[in-house]
């Protein structure tokens, strides 16, 4: 028998007052309790139980070590039971790293619904302009462009990689609409900057061809809310994704351009997907944020 067992049938035998009540607790018989205990004995050389055919009694060693091990054993027990409850019922601290810019239109105004269902979760988010995170380092779920490599990660998708091109309704007015990829050439461009690579934007011509543009402009950032803002207020051309800008165009705010010709900026044409770890059994707080997201993600982006 296991040390640990061992520790746990002798704080029995104390509160059931026999080793044969305590041996059936733990689905023992009364010959193997009591050649467990024995064997505690002999490996701690001290006697614990002063024994008599109808009774035990706690020796001073006993009730010594009994009162160092009980409450390090109800931790245990405790740490054990909030262990399984993390797998059963969402609780305890959940890290998420996040695109910012689709936290902060599609994640964080849901965070309070999430909460009211699930008030156990405290939610630490981290909002962030790289790409390629993973899972790791205490980080539970990460909310990227594209899936990761490797079969050590579950992705789920959030929103598409549709990207749209528009222009604010006053630049049209003041500069007119671009008619082919090679007038987009002719306007003035908000560039989502890229270290050391050349701002392209990718169309997909009518017969299916694949054409790069090579964009310049007067505004280059790492967010895609500033370019959005920057287009809103009539700087120049914009391509970003469509849960980005769908409600714009919606609204009226930003008018679509070359409709008929998909085009997405470089690199930047994945989906967004909520990533976490392969497990057998995954923590209930990571599955209840994941169908949190899931049930108000737009199903049409």
């Amino acid at each position: 028998m296991d040390r640990l067992t061992a520790l746990r049938l002798f704080l029995r035998t104390l509160d059931r007052g026999g080793i044969a009540a305590a041996g059936r607790s733990l689905g023992l018989s009364a010959t193997a309790a009591s050649r467990a205990l024995r064997d505690l004995e002999d490996e701690l050389a001290l006697r614990l139980f002063d024994r008599t055919t109808r009774h035990v009694a706690p020796t001073e060693a006993g009730r010594r070590l009994a009162a160092r091990i009980m409450p390090l054993l109800e931790s245990l027990d405790a740490a054990m039971v909030e262990a399984r409850e993390m797998h059963e019922e969402a609780t305890g601290t959940l890290r998420v790293v996040a695109r910012r810019s689709y936290a902060l239109r599609h994640v964080v105004p849901h965070l309070a619904g999430f909460r009211a269902a699930h008030p156990r979760v405290e939610i630490d988010l981290e909002l962030t302009e790289q790409t390629g995170l993973v899972p790791a380092h205490g980080v539970d779920l990460v909310i990227r462009l594209g899936l990761p490599a490797g079969k050590s990660f579950i992705g789920h998708r959030l929103a598409s990689g549709r990207r749209i091109l528009c222009a604010s309704p006053g630049y049209i007015a003041r500069h007119g609409a671009p008619a082919s990829p090679e007038a987009v050439l002719q306007h003035p461009c908000l560039i989502y900057r890229e270290a050391d690579e050349a701002p392209i934007w990718v169309f997909t011509t009518a017969d299916g061809a694949r054409q790069e543009v090579a964009v310049s402009g007067p505004f280059r950032s790492n967010s895609g809310e500033a370019l959005r803002q920057a287009a809103l207020d009539g700087m120049g051309l914009v391509l970003l994704p469509e849960w980005m800008l769908g409600e714009d165009v919606a609204s009226g705010r930003l008018t679509p351009l070359l409709p008929g010709l998909p085009a997405w900026p470089g690199r930047y044409q994945a989906e967004i997907h909520a990533v976490h770890l392969r497990a057998d059994r995954l923590p209930a707080k990571i599955a209840a944020f994941v169908a949190h997201l899931l049930a108000v993600a737009d199903p049409a982006a």
